[in-house]
This record gives structure tokens, sequence and C-alpha cells, in this order.
């Protein structure tokens, strides 16, 4: 019925909408006599930003002038009827070379057409045979779930690109905290020691900016494998489309590839903090360390305090006592014996492993909740360690996240009084942990030390470290 392959694709040809690449629906005719489907145009001029021009041939409308073409759509449905007809056995295609009959079965075990004189053979007597149709649609059915992972790995690699995102802000921030925390430090120190703290700005500004380049590197080798995904997913859709026995004669190749694109494992980049340690400015601070220790009186029940009063534990407490919670819910606190006003102080002390606690300074008032402290929060099954700070002048608690609690940690608690300054420091490695802004301080600031209620183990204890 028809003769002419290549006449009946030229006629299909003229059907299909140039731009969804598929029959007509709802065919309209502008002004350069193009014609396209209804939806596909009004979307093409609408993401548009320049004049309104044909996808075609570029010509420039002033007005959406166009007619819809009924003709033209019904001839569209009716080669769409005609095309399993047209394309199911194209002329001089699909033949089998030892029978010259038409390949109309598909062997599974051989992935490969065969005809029906084939399938009565002894060589695929014993195989799992499809028609052509149920061969190439269950292929389809593969190529479509194959784009479903891929259409999920490209929202993975999107997910990741805005985690990327974040952490690129979030490195920018750390550099400029860095940044007037160096400055901070080198204001302590004499006139003589502002060219070395140049040159740390400096250092710190290279670390950063190395974070940022891998960060940077990471972002665009995932959108190189975004790229290859997507890449992946049109070669999917261009086999999707094509005709049964073009698509069964490329389809292993096809999916192979598909499977190496998503074997290829999305990663995470880990993040360097960057610390630095300033010279000088630890042995500075030390000049102004204080002997400090616990006042019992103050001590919660279930705190164990040594003789010498420089050690608490927190053991329990018999049920018949109160529960005195204090400034903070879920653990018990003591109060040093000291209290400070117009100084300048500074103290250490080594913390617990591997439970919860905070050092600090708070108002020396049972009716004021003002304190500034560090403290660790267990999450995911770890400490991290966490600046916080309730004051009159702060509109809602202050609270930013430090490091990852290490094994054997001394904090250095610094207090300027009159400048209105609390920093935190890590004795082992000699760098500021956190400096609380600048703030206005008024009436008595006595240190605190607390241990959670939660844990009850013998050799948990924080210890205030004795002054050399």
């Amino acid at each position: 019925m028809f003769s002419s392959p290549k006449l009946i694709e030229d006629l299909q040809e003229e059907l299909i909408c140039s731009i969804c690449r598929k029959y007509f629906t709802d065919p309209i005719s502008i002004e350069c006599g193009h014609s396209f489907c209804c939806c596909c145009l009004l979307c093409s001029w609408q993401e548009a930003s320049t004049p309104l021009s044909c996808p075609e041939c570029k010509s420039v409308f002033q007005l959406k002038d166009f007619q819809t073409n009924v003709h033209l759509g019904e001839l569209a449905a009716i080669a769409k009827e005609m095309r399993p007809y047209c394309l199911q056995y194209p002329e001089g295609h699909g033949k089998c070379k030892v029978h010259q009959k038409e390949q109309n079965l598909f062997c599974e075990d051989d992935q490969s057409p065969i005809c029906v004189s084939c399938s009565q053979s002894q060589e695929h007597e014993a195989h799992k045979l499809y028609s052509i149709e149920e061969a190439a649609e269950n292929f389809r059915k593969k190529f479509q779930e194959t784009m479903v992972h891929l259409w999920r790995k490209t929202e993975n690699v999107a997910k990741q690109i805005a985690m990327e995102k974040i952490k690129f802000a979030y490195i920018q921030e750390e550099i400029e905290i860095q940044r007037r925390a160096i400055v901070s430090e080198f204001q302590k120190m004499q006139r003589f020691l502002t060219e070395e703290g140049e040159k740390y700005l400096s250092l710190l500004e290279i670390r950063g900016r190395a974070n940022l380049d891998r960060l940077q590197k990471r972002r665009s080798e995932l959108s190189h494998q975004n790229q290859e995904i997507m890449k992946n997913i049109t070669e999917l859709e261009e086999e999707r489309k094509k005709p049964d026995m073009d698509l069964l004669q490329n389809m292993k190749e096809v999916l192979t590839r598909s499977e190496s694109v998503l074997k290829k494992e999305i990663k995470v980049l880990p993040l360097n903090m960057m610390v630095c340690s300033i010279p000088g400015i630890m042995e500075r601070i030390f000049c102004f360390k204080v002997d400090i220790t616990l006042d019992c009186h103050t001590a919660e029940p279930g705190l164990i305090i040594s003789e010498d009063l420089k050690t608490v534990r927190y053991g329990g407490f018999p049920a018949e006592l109160p529960n005195n919670t204090g400034r903070f819910v879920g653990f018990a606190q003591v109060l040093a014996t000291q209290s400070f006003i117009s100084t300048r102080c500074y103290w250490e002390v080594e913390v617990p492993n591997n439970t919860a606690w905070c050092v600090g300074i708070c108002k020396n008032s049972k009716d004021s909740e003002d304190y500034f402290m560090l403290m660790t929060v267990e999450r995911f099954r770890r400490y991290f360690v966490f600046a916080m700070a309730r004051h009159n002048l702060y509109s809602q608690v202050h609270k930013k996240f430090c490091l990852l609690t290490v094994s054997n940690l001394k904090v250095g608690i610094f207090l300027d009084y009159e400048r209105g300054e609390i920093s935190f420091y890590h004795v082992k490695n000699r760098y500021l942990i956190y400096t609380f802004p600048t703030t206005s301080f008024s009436g008595l600031l006595t240190p605190f030390f607390c241990l959670s209620k939660r844990v009850l183990v013998n050799d948990c204890s924080l210890m205030i470290c004795v002054p050399n």
C-alpha cells in the first residue's frame, strides 16, 4: 500500500511541530505561513523577552496574528493513527538474513530480533520470545524507569549544589569572623605587633580562599555531573521516540551509559575549620591569672566538691532533697568564691570528656539571669561547643557554634570588665575560641561551673587549674 517509505517519512515530517517534534495538536498558522502547536507557540512567545518572532524563520511580528488550521490538525491526527502501520515493517528493513522473512519476534536470551522460522529452530527452542511491539514497549518502560532515576539523581545534585552554596556563604562568614577575631586579639597587644597581625590576616585570607576555591571547584564538578546526567536523559528521550527496530538496535549501549552515570556517587565536601594561633597574646593574658575556688554554699544538691575546692563532679542527690534547677535546666551549678568588678582577670578550667558541661560568668544576683558561657550540646552522639549569652542589652539569647569538643580540653576564660569583653581560649592549641560582642557591665560578676545531671560517672569531673 505504501510503496515509498521516503515519501511517507516526508509526509509525516510535514505534520510534525518543529518545536515539540510531535504530531500537531491544535495547530495554528502565523503570518509567515509556518504552523505550530498552539500551546508550543504560546509558550515560546511567553518565554521570549525580545519582540515576537517565528521560531522557525525568525520573522518578527508586532501582534499575535495567527489562525487555527483545522485541516492540518485533521491530517496530523490521521498520520498519528497510521504511524504504527507505516513503521512496523518498513520496506527492506527487518528481514531475517537466513529465512528472508520478517523479523516480528524478539529473543530475550539473545537480545535480538528473529523471524517465526528462527523461533522454531533448536537454537531458540528454550528461549523467551516476545513480539517486536511488546519487546520494544518493555524497553521503553526500562528507559522510562531509568529516566526517573536520572531525574532523581538531578534532584540530589541540585540539593548538593544548594548545600555547597550554603557552605560557600558559611566560609565567607567564617572568614569575616576570624578576621575580626584576629584584629581584636592584636589590639590587646602593643603597637609593635601590628605588622605581625597583618601577616596573620593574610594567612586567614589564604586559608579562607583555599576553602572557597575547593568549594568552587566542587560546585563546578557537580554542575558538570548534572550536565552529564541531562545529556543522558536527552539521549534516552531521543532513543525512546525511535521506531521499534531502531530502538532495539542500540538499546544495550544506551542503557550501559545510563547505568554508568547512575553509579557515580555524589560526594560531600568536608569543610576545614579555620583557626589561628596568635603568638604572644596568651603570654600577655597569663599576666592576669587569678586563683579561683568553688563556693560550697552555692553548690546545688548532687554536686561533690573536693577538699581543695578546685574540683567538682556530679553524683546525684537523694530523692527527698529539692531539685533546684538554678539558671540552667538539666545542669547542676556551683559558683566561685571570688567575684570581680572593674578589673582584668584570667583563669583556666579542665572540662570533662563525653558529657555536658558549661563554664562562664554570671551576675552575682539570684534575681538576675544574665550570663556569658561556653557549653556543650549533644547532637548525633557527639558533643559540640557553643557560646551562649543572655544580657539585658541583647534582644534575644546570643548563641554561636564554636567547635566540636575534644578530649582533655582546657578552657581559658578572660574578663576585661572595663572594656566589656569576655573571651574563651583553647589553652592547649593557644587560639581564641570565641569573644562575645563588647557590652557594658554593672555590678559584681562571678565565675560559675555546671555539670549535666543526666550522666553519673565517677571520673567525670570538672577541675579549676591552679595558677602557675
